[in-house]
């Protein structure tokens, strides 16, 4: 039996979709009736609950042998991971796959990294075996800019020229799959990335041959990215992580290509060109 937590997001949703898929016996894990509506046509398992209500969580993981693992994002988020995962080996679960973040590391500049680096530190001590996914930059991110796309033909960020290998949410979950469906991955961490790496203006370039409009990037101040994204709503320390991400990127630490999509799940990484593709009415 599997367990999924954070089964309802864009990497989670694709992860029970393929275990579905996969006739993997499989629970999920939700806040809601409603939230767990697609699990449930799909023929899966599913638990009321919480992973912030340890309780919920051992009354979920009932059985489970294997957990998957995706929270949400908090300045806090490791700590309440490593709850999770107490509670996953109190209650007999033998393998984890843990969906953390690409540059995890508990010295990172990133309070993200730091939390994320804090569970993996975890984990790889608990004696339970582990395979620690650590994805790059989601090429579904670009969906937050759909707007600016579609009205003003502009992509936004704080990149410069730095080149990012951006991976789709669907690879994630394939690799997530076959890492809980199959064996060989356990004590295994693996950076997963796209099949390139593109400057935002290149990325651009692409948008612009798929939509047959001119699509131009366009770089911005960290100090202006942070305050637009304020605005809209995102945490002041969620806008400020995303804000240094991106001068990571532009000093030229996002461009490493790995080839963990293609070694996991003997298929190539969609292209940009692919993820454009299947989302154009988004985008138009």
């Amino acid at each position: 039996m599997i367990l999924v937590i954070g089964g309802t997001g864009k990497i989670g949703r694709e992860v029970v979709q393929k275990l579905a898929q996969a006739k993997a016996k499989t629970r999920v894990l939700g806040r809601s009736a409603q939230k767990l509506d697609e699990a449930r046509s799909l023929g899966l398992e599913t638990a009321l609950g919480d992973y912030l209500d340890i309780p919920s969580v051992e009354k979920a993981l009932a059985g489970a042998d294997h957990l998957f693992l995706l929270t949400v994002a908090t300045p806090s988020q490791g700590s309440e991971d490593i709850a999770v995962m107490d509670a996953a080996k109190r209650s007999g679960v033998k393998h984890i796959v843990y969906l953390s973040a690409i540059g995890a590391d508990i010295h990172s500049p990133l309070t993200l990294g730091q939390q994320h680096g804090k569970a993996e530190e975890h984990l790889k001590s608990m004696g339970l075996g582990y395979t620690i996914l650590q994805p790059h930059s989601f090429m579904q991110n670009l969906l937050g800019q759909a707007g600016s796309i579609k009205a003003q033909g502009s992509l936004y960020g704080n990149f410069k020229d730095g080149k990012v290998a951006m991976v789709d949410a669907r690879d994630i979950a394939s690799v997530a799959v076959a890492c809980l469906t199959q064996p060989g991955h356990e004590g295994k961490t693996y950076a997963i990335t796209g099949g390139e790496a593109l400057s935002y203006a290149q990325v651009a370039e692409k948008f612009s041959t798929h939509l047959v409009k001119k699509v131009a990037y366009v770089d911005v101040p960290s100090e202006g990215l942070v305050k637009s994204m304020t605005g809209m709503g995102f945490p002041e320390w969620l806008a400020g992580d995303l804000a240094k991400l991106g001068e990571v990127f532009a000093a030229g630490h996002g461009s490493t290509v790995s080839d963990v999509v293609e070694k996991v799940t003997h298929q190539k990484p969609i292209t940009l060109d692919q993820f454009i593709q299947d989302n154009l009415p988004a985008f138009r």
